[in-house]
C-alpha cells in the first residue's frame, strides 16, 4: 500500500487526509502536536495512523520510520524550508499549499539530482487561482488574444446567511496569517508602472467590487502582483492586480487598528491587565477618562462611527483580563479574534474567487470574467479547508500514479499539474462560471 506522511492536522487538514484515505486508499500517517486534531482528521479510518508530537523535532527519524513516498506539509509557512530540506535529503516527494519560498528554490538542483518532486503553491490561494488563470490564459493566447489587463480576487468569508456579526468576518483558517496580512506590503502594476504600498498601506486604497451572483464587496491589493507577468506568461499586460475580498467596512477598521498600534510586533506585559487597560495605554488615556470618548478623539471618529462600534463589540473597552501574560499586540488581537470571530456549529463559510481578463483580439475587445463560489458543508468541512486541502491530496495521487514524473520544482501553472487537478475538482462540483462582455 502506498504511504503518505502529512505534517499538520489543523483547520485545512481533514479534507486532504480524508481524500487520501477514502478516495485514494493510501496508508496515511498524520503528525501533529494535538492528538485530538489527528483523531478528527483520521475519523477512525483503519489506514490512518497517528504520530503525536512536534512534527519538526524528529522529522528525519519520522520519515525513516514511516518510509513515505510523498510528504504533504500543512504546517505554517515559516517551517517549509526545514521540511523541504528533510524531504530532499530523504528522497521523498514534497507537496505544500504555501507560497514557494526562496529556501525551497535553493534546493531545486539537489531535488533534481535525488529524483525528488517539489510541488508547491498547491492550495486555494495560491493554487486554484494559478491553475484556473493559467488554463484560461493559455486558451486566450491559443486564439491569438492579447491580455491587456489581468485582475484576480479571492476571499474566504462567512456565507451571507451566517454573516451575523458587525465585523463581517469569521475565522475559517489560522488567525495568525490574517493578522500578519494587516501589515503586509502590496505591489501592483497599473498602466505599465509598478506601484508599491508598504506596511499595510494597501488598506488605504480599498475599492468596491461586484461579484457575479454575490453582490458588492470591498477589495484591496494583496502581496506582490508583479511576478505574475512572468509566472502567467502575460508580458503584454499593462495592469496586473491580485486582491483580497472582504465585506464592506473591513479596510477602514484595519486602518484604524493600525493607527492604534494593534499590529505592532514588540513584546508587551499583559499580566493582570484588562483589554480596556491596554486600550488606555495605546491612546494615552487616564483610568478615570471615558474610554470610548478618548478613543473617538484619538482616532478622530464620532461615537456613532461604525469603526468605534465594531471595536467596542470586539472587546477593546471590556474590563476583562487579557488571557496571556506576555506577548505581542498581534497575539493580543488574536485573543479577541479567536473569541469573537468564530463560526457556530452548522454554520457555513463561502470561498469567492474571480478573475477578470481584458482581452484584445484582432476584431474585438472582450472582458472575460471567471468566477468560483463554493460553500462549506454544514457540520463538516469549511469551503476554505476543502479548497486548500484537496489540491495537495490530488497532487499526491498524480505523483504516485506517475502522471507527474518531473523532479525539481513544479508549480500549478504547468499544464501537467493544472489540467488533471481542475478536472478532479470539477468532478467534485468545484467549478468556475465564465462570462464574456464586448468592450467598446
Amino acid at each position: 500500500m502506498r504511504k503518505v506522511l502529512v505534517l499538520g492536522a489543523g483547520r485545512i487538514a481533514r479534507p486532504c487526509i480524508q481524500y487520501l484515505l477514502v478516495n485514494c486508499r493510501y496508508e496515511v500517517f498524520v503528525s501533529d502536536i494535538c492528538e485530538k486534531n489527528i483523531d478528527r482528521c483520521i475519523a477512525r479510518h483503519p489506514n490512518g495512523h497517528k504520530i503525536v508530537g512536534d512534527s519538526i523535532a524528529n522529522l528525519k527519524d519520522t520519515i525513516k520510520q514511516v518510509s513515505p513516498e510523498v510528504l504533504i506539509c500543512l504546517l505554517p509557512a515559516t517551517l517549509i524550508g526545514k521540511v523541504t530540506r528533510a524531504c530532499v535529503d530523504s528522497c521523498v516527494h514534497f507537496i505544500s499549499p504555501s507560497y514557494l519560498k526562496p529556501e525551497v528554490r535553493e534546493l531545486e538542483a539537489e531535488a533534481k539530482n535525488n529524483g525528488v518532486t517539489l510541488l508547491c503553491e498547491l492550495g486555494l490561494d495560491p493554487g486554484i487561482d494559478h491553475m484556473s488563470a493559467s488554463r484560461t490564459i493559455r486558451a486566450i493566447h491559443a486564439q491569438n488574444g492579447r491580455i491587456l489587463s489581468f485582475k484576480s480576487w479571492c476571499g474566504a468569508l462567512p456565507a451571507p446567511k451566517y454573516n451575523n456579526n458587525p465585523i463581517g468576518y469569521k475565522l475559517s483558517w489560522a488567525p495568525t496569517s490574517l493578522i500578519r496580512a494587516s501589515r503586509r506590503e502590496a505591489k501592483i502594476i497599473r498602466n505599465g508602472r509598478t506601484i508599491v504600498w508598504p506596511d499595510g498601506e494597501t488598506y488605504n486604497h480599498a475599492s468596491l467590487i461586484d461579484i457575479q451572483g454575490m453582490g458588492w464587496f470591498e477589495e484591496y491589493a494583496n502581496a506582490d502582483s508583479t511576478p505574475y507577468v512572468q509566472y502567467y506568461g502575460i508580458p503584454e499586460a499593462k495592469d496586473v492586480y491580485r486582491g483580497t475580498i472582504r465585506n464592506i467596512g473591513w479596510c477602514e477598521m484595519i486602518c484604524k487598528m493600525q493607527n492604534l498600534g494593534l499590529f505592532d510586533e514588540g513584546e508587551h506585559d499583559f499580566s493582570g491587565r484588562t483589554y480596556a487597560d491596554v486600550t488606555r495605554e495605546l491612546i494615552g488615556a487616564e483610568k478615570e477618562t471615558n474610554l470610548k470618548d478618548a478613543l473617538c478623539a484619538f482616532l478622530d471618529l464620532e461615537p456613532y462611527s461604525a469603526v468605534i462600534l465594531k471595536l467596542e463589540w470586539l472587546g477593546l473597552f471590556e474590563e476583562r483580563l487579557v488571557p496571556i501574560n506576555r506577548g505581542t499586540m498581534f497575539q493580543f488581537v488574536e485573543c479577541l479574534y479567536n473569541e469573537k470571530l468564530v463560526f457556530a456549529e452548522e454554520e457555513q463559510d463561502v470561498s469567492i474567487m474571480e478573475h477578470r481578463y481584458l482581452i484584445e483580439y484582432s476584431d474585438r475587445k472582450v472582458l472575460k470574467r471567471s468566477t468560483l463560489v463554493d460553500y462549506g458543508i454544514p457540520g463538516s468541512d469549511f469551503s476554505v479547508a476543502r479548497l486548500t486541502g484537496l489540491p495537495p491530496a490530488m497532487g499526491a495521487k498524480l505523483i504516485l500514479d506517475k502522471k507527474i514524473k518531473q523532479s525539481g520544482i513544479l508549480t500549478p501553472t504547468m499544464p501537467e499539474v493544472y489540467e488533471p487537478e481542475l478536472t478532479a475538482l470539477e468532478k467534485m462540483g468545484i467549478t468556475f462560471k465564465e462570462t464574456e462582455t464586448l468592450v467598446e
